[in-house]
């Protein structure tokens, strides 16, 4: 299985997995015109993709499904929650769409993607795991909190995506309006970087080899501090559940990742 993340921050978010001949992508939520591009630094064509994975309805994660799905029409596989299907209907009316659920297991063709239930402020928010033969990768975007079941969900990966959207002091100290302040660090808002530190040590083991940083806020974060926070964290594990650490980027691709 391999992973190259398109782009990703409260900006705009998609990635790229793909394990033979499937190629799926995880959100779409920058323009189209990017997401072409970046495919084509990973040496694929829209036309290569065989469904997208939805997480959630924000612009930041759905932005470029209107342009894709006139390019490809039904080639656009589309999978999201039931509760998100008429909405995405509207945006991408052309699209195939499928429904799923949090729990049951499905494939799309080489790949089995387990959906997970977040916590965050949108329709029906999910995580995902996605499994090849060898390989299994989890992929958390956009939940304010971490119930014990999503941390039994993800014991066992090889790889973690995860956000790391904010810095607490940064956030306080923003000139944000205090109810935003209360929103972004809530149970319904997104993970710190200490919170993403918190759920890595959970459920690290010896197959964890990759943990990727996602979404961080240009606002209320850098690269520098969630890696920082991060590489902490794995310092203090045991030497044999030591992963490598990546830094996803706002406006670069982050290339192919064997996992």
């Amino acid at each position: 299985m391999r992973l190259s993340v398109l782009a990703s921050s409260s900006s705009g978010n998609a990635s790229v997995i793909s394990v033979g001949a499937t190629h799926i992508l995880v959100d779409a939520g920058i323009s189209a015109r990017r997401i072409c591009a970046g495919l084509e630094q990973c040496g694929l064509t829209l036309s290569d993709i065989s469904g997208v994975l939805i997480t959630h309805e924000h612009i930041d994660h759905i932005c470029g499904l209107g342009t894709m799905a006139k390019k490809l029409g039904g080639n656009l596989h589309l999978y999201c929650s039931r509760y998100l299907r008429d909405d995405l209907r509207l945006r991408a009316p052309m699209a195939s769409l499928s429904y799923v659920e949090p729990g049951e297991t499905f494939h799309i063709g080489e790949l089995v993607v387990t959906p997970l239930a977040v916590k965050h402020d949108a329709i029906d928010p999910m995580g995902f795991i996605i499994a090849s033969s060898s390989v299994r990768l989890g992929y958390i975007t956009d939940t304010g909190s971490v119930p014990m079941g999503l941390v039994s969900a993800l014991h066992g990966l090889h790889a973690l995506l995860v956000e790391s959207n904010y810095d607490e002091s940064m956030l306080e100290e923003s000139g944000r309006p205090y109810a935003l302040i209360e929103r972004i660090s809530g149970p319904w808002g997104h993970l710190s970087n200490t919170q993403a530190g918190e759920l890595v040590q959970a459920v690290a083991n010896e197959n964890l080899h990759h943990i990727f940083l996602a979404h961080m806020s240009s606002e209320c974060n850098t690269p520098e501090k969630a890696a920082k926070s991060m590489q902490h964290i794995i310092d203090t594990l045991p030497e044999n559940c030591r992963p490598q650490l990546h830094l996803t980027h706002r406006d670069a691709v982050l290339p192919w990742v064997d996992l």
